[in-house]
């Protein structure tokens, strides 16, 4: 992994290659990381390996010309034979009128605890550790245990040749179990992410899993519907990230989203429902700017259930006369829960004070879903998504768990979720969910429609 003189070093030398071509302008974006991951099936440890990757990706630009080229390898002749490459693609590509020119100085907020020292330095034996005691869970509960482990240390480096230069570093970890019964009528699943091991307790999160397995197995039928659910972490991480993507000044104002018609200052949703982005959320694995080296701050898109803002990048801002927020779409990371890798902007759904089972009792006739899977988007106006439920769904009646239940294909919006919801619980960040590293609770809504059975476990 690049430390930071390292980083400078190798971003000095691209922009003064760059810049011996007259009227050149470069951007340079190193990525870095140290992983570690084991993976575990059938009860035993199946892989594990320790990963070092480097990426050095550099953009030119000659006007409104543009290119980027990478590579993974910085000895002179990788990179001269970069810079040529983007310089050659630079010429031939079309003027692209939204190009902006590379930023200059720029100042970050510090990022606090970002990086974990014994994240970083994790070796297979914490590993092994954390695999032997969700397979001691399994042995107990006489279930079959797969899951993964992971840990990374990351740095990113963003350099212009107007002189600006961001460097972050920040660690990341996760651990997911999968449990099945022996008659395989049963699933379980249970995760969780951070940026320190330490937080993470192998035993009790491999638990989860397994008593979901045992209280899955034998389901029975349940008719497709309209049913108030309740949906935990994973579940509502996955769909949410539909809504998040989503927010967009410019897909808005051109009349392709949903909040073409839903404008900031409109309320959406209950006053309990707020969603926002910290840079600084060390456990998310957030970064401090986006991808052009902007300056990311903390902000309330909705707040107590009203649109407060959209995300407006450098150019849309420009043309549209507004002030920029950097771009809080996407990210650098893995995607993939607080073990993915982070390098997102810190997205956090703020929860509330319910027990799960508070929100159970509240519930006359419904459903509890662990998580979903496989989701795809199905209308942008609505932000209408589909995918399937898995790995634990169980009937509640009375306020309480009845007895599981078959797996479903569900057709909903988040916007729906949000707007029919009615009870949150504490806030957790799921590892190895669709839609990568969310702050999301525990949540209780209403008519969310399971559309058609299915025949998974």
């Amino acid at each position: 992994m690049l430390t930071q003189p390292e980083a400078h070093r190798l971003v000095d030398r691209l922009i003064a290659l760059v810049r011996a071509t007259k009227g050149a302008d470069a951007l340079v974006t190193l990525r870095s990381s140290r992983e570690g991951n084991t993976r575990f099936a059938v009860n035993e440890i199946s892989t594990s390996g320790d990963v070092e990757r480097l990426s050095i990706a550099l953009t030119v630009q000659l006007g409104q010309r543009s290119a980027t080229a990478v590579t993974n390898q910085q000895d002179d002749r990788s990179i001269d034979e970069l810079v040529g490459r983007t310089l050659r693609m630079a010429r031939l590509a079309p003027e692209n009128p939204e190009d902006m020119p590379p930023l200059g100085h720029q100042s970050y907020a510090p990022a606090k605890n970002a990086a974990d020292p014994a994240t970083a330095k994790g070796a297979p034996e914490v590993r092994a550790k954390a695999v032997g005691a969700a397979l001691a869970a399994g042995e107990a509960g006489k279930v079959v245990m797969a899951g993964f482990v992971n840990h990374a240390g990351h740095s990113l480096a963003i350099g212009t040749s107007a002189g600006l230069w961001a460097y972050h570093t920040w660690t990341s970890c996760g651990m997911s179990c999968t449990a099945r019964t022996p008659d395989g009528t049963g699933s379980g699943w249970a995760g969780a992410g951070s940026n320190r091991m330490a937080d993470l307790d192998a035993g009790a999160i491999a638990k989860i899993a397994v008593d979901k397995a045992s209280a899955s197995a034998k389901p029975r039928p349940l008719e497709p519907g309209r049913y108030t659910v309740i949906l935990e972490p994973a579940a509502v991480a996955s769909l949410l990230a539909f809504l998040t993507g989503s927010l967009d000044a410019r897909r808005a104002d051109e009349g392709r989203s949903y909040f073409s018609k839903h404008r900031p200052g409109d309320k959406l949703f209950p006053e309990t429902i707020t969603l926002r982005s910290d840079p600084a959320d060390a456990g998310l694995g957030a970064l401090p700017f986006d991808a052009e080296g902007f300056p990311l701050t903390p902000t309330r898109w909705v707040d107590k259930g009203v649109l407060t803002g959209l995300p407006y990048s450098r150019y849309w801002a420009k043309k549209q006369g507004k002030q920029p927020t950097g771009r809080v779409g996407g990210g650098f990371g893995g995607g993939g829960g607080g073990g993915g890798g982070g390098g997102g902007v810190g997205w956090t759904l703020d929860g509330g004070t319910a027990a799960r089972d508070e929100l159970i009792k509240g519930v006359q006739r419904g459903v509890l879903i662990t998580r979903f899977f496989y989701l795809r988007a199905l209308d942008p106006q609505s932000i209408l998504a589909t995918g399937l439920t898995r790995d634990g769904v169980f009937l509640i009646e009375n306020g309480a768990i009845a007895h599981p239940v078959n797996n479903f294909r569900f057709n909903e919006s988040p916007v729906q979720m949000l707007a029919r919801c009615d009870g949150l619980g504490a806030t957790a960040i799921p590892s190895g969910v669709e839609g990568g590293a969310m702050r999301v609770p525990i949540l209780r809504s209403h008519e969310f429609n399971l559309a058609s059975t299915s025949e998974a476990v």
